[in-house]
C-alpha cells in the first residue's frame, strides 16, 4: 500500500497531505523531522483510513508566517479537519505531534475519540535536564534519536549532509521547528497543568530508549490525564513508528479497536 499525495487549500495556503486506507479515521500528526508517508502509515492503514497533513513549513507545506506558536498551529489543524469534514477522529501523535495532539485534544474534546501519544513533548518535570537537539551535530542527533545510531535507518532519517535536493526543505521545517520548540518552558508548564482536562482515552507510548525527551516526561503525561496508560518499546528511541513500525502499529492498533 502506499499513500496518495494531493494538496488542500488552508486560508489561502497550499497544505500538502498524504491519505490511505479504509476504515475509520485516523489523524495522524508527524514530529519535527519526518512528514512523508513511511511503512508505519501502511500498518495504521490496514484498519484505517489515515490523514496525515503535513504542518506549514514542513515539506510543501504553505502558511508558515501564520504559525508563531502552538494555539496557532491547533487552529490550523482545527481548519484542516473542517475542510476535510472529520468531525471526530482517533489522533496519533508523534514528538511535536504529539504536543499538538494533546493541545488539540485539550481545546477541542469534541473533535478527538481517542489518543495516541507517542514521544510526545508538551511536558514539563522540574529539574529534569535535556539536551538541546537544535544544537546537536548530525552524529550526536542519531545517538539522541535512535537506540541504534548506526543502523540503515538513523543513516538515511539524518545523515551527515542532506542531499542537496532536500537542503532547502530541511532548513524551512528547522525554522518551523524551532518556532515552537525553541524555549518552550511557559506552554509546557502551562499544558502539564492542565492534562486533567483531557477526557479522550489515551495511549502514551515512549521508547524504553528515548534520549531526546525522557522517560519522566511521559511519565507525567500518564499521571496528568486520568485515562491515560504507558507502555514503552525496548529496543526504541525517540521514533517507535519509524524505528519499530510493527510494534509500534500492533500496540497502536490494539488500543484504537478497544
Amino acid at each position: 500500500m502506499t499513500g496518495t499525495e494531493e494538496s488542500i487549500e488552508i486560508g489561502g495556503a497550499r497544505v500538502q497531505l498524504f491519505t490511505g486506507g479504509e476504515g475509520p479515521p485516523l489523524l495522524y500528526l508527524h514530529g519535527a523531522g519526518t512528514y512523508w508517508w513511511m511503512p508505519v502509515h501502511d500498518l495504521l492503514a490496514a484498519r484505517h483510513r489515515v490523514y496525515a497533513p503535513v504542518h506549514p513549513g514542513f515539506g510543501a507545506s504553505e502558511g508558515l508566517e501564520a504559525i508563531e506558536t502552538m494555539e496557532d498551529l491547533v487552529f490550523h489543524t482545527v481548519d484542516v479537519l473542517d475542510r476535510l469534514r472529520l468531525d471526530r477522529v482517533d489522533v496519533i501523535g508523534l514528538s511535536l505531534g504529539g504536543w499538538l495532539a494533546a493541545e488539540v485534544a485539550l481545546r477541542h474534546p469534541a473533535r478527538v475519540d481517542r489518543l495516541v501519544l507517542v514521544a510526545a513533548a508538551g511536558t514539563r518535570v522540574p529539574g529534569l535536564e535535556r539536551e538541546d537537539l537544535f544544537m546537536a551535530t548530525p552524529a550526536r542527533a542519531r545517538q539522541l534519536l535512535f537506540a541504534d545510531p548506526a543502523s540503515a535507518l538513523a543513516l538515511s532519517l539524518v545523515p551527515d549532509v542532506p542531499a542537496p535536493e532536500r537542503i532547502e526543505t530541511t532548513l524551512r521545517g528547522q525554522e518551523a521547528a524551532a518556532r515552537l520548540l525553541w524555549n518552550a518552558h511557559v506552554p509546557y508548564r502551562k499544558l502539564t497543568s492542565r492534562l486533567g482536562r483531557i477526557a479522550a482515552p489515551t495511549l502514551v507510548v515512549w521508547g524504553a530508549q528515548d534520549r531526546v525527551l525522557p522517560l519522566a516526561l511521559g511519565e507525567a503525561y500518564q499521571r496528568g490525564i486520568a485515562s491515560a496508560t504507558l507502555t514503552t518499546i525496548e529496543g526504541c528511541g525517540h521514533l517507535p513508528p519509524l524505528e519499530a513500525p510493527e510494534r509500534f502499529a500492533r500496540i497502536a492498533l490494539d488500543f484504537l479497536r478497544r
